[in-house]
């Protein structure tokens, strides 16, 4: 049986006692809070989402009539290519 969040405070209260302050109790309380109280999240639908997202981009990838951009190289430059000798890689400057 599912426990309420009052109920889980209560089992916690009879174990740990109604006056302990320590660290470790106050760490103990707060997980169980936090745990109990964290947000649902449908999971299921979020795959779904993205599953149907992915799979409409790579649909357009082939069947689309609009060319996505090429994206620049980053090491390619317009730079000319300037030939260095092995004997100048050891050269002072």
């Amino acid at each position: 049986m599912k426990k309420s969040l009052e109920e889980l405070l209560a089992s916690a209260k009879a174990i740990i006692g109604e006056d302990n302050t320590s660290d470790e109790a106050i760490a103990f309380i707060e997980d169980i809070t936090d745990s109990y109280s964290a947000p649902k999240v449908d999971w299921e639908a979020k795959y779904k989402e993205n599953d149907a997202e992915w799979r409409k981009k790579y649909h357009d990838r082939f069947f689309s009539d609009v060319k996505p951009e090429e994206e620049n190289d980053p090491f390619e430059e317009d730079k000319p290519i300037v030939k260095t000798k092995f004997e100048e890689l050891f050269e002072e400057v």
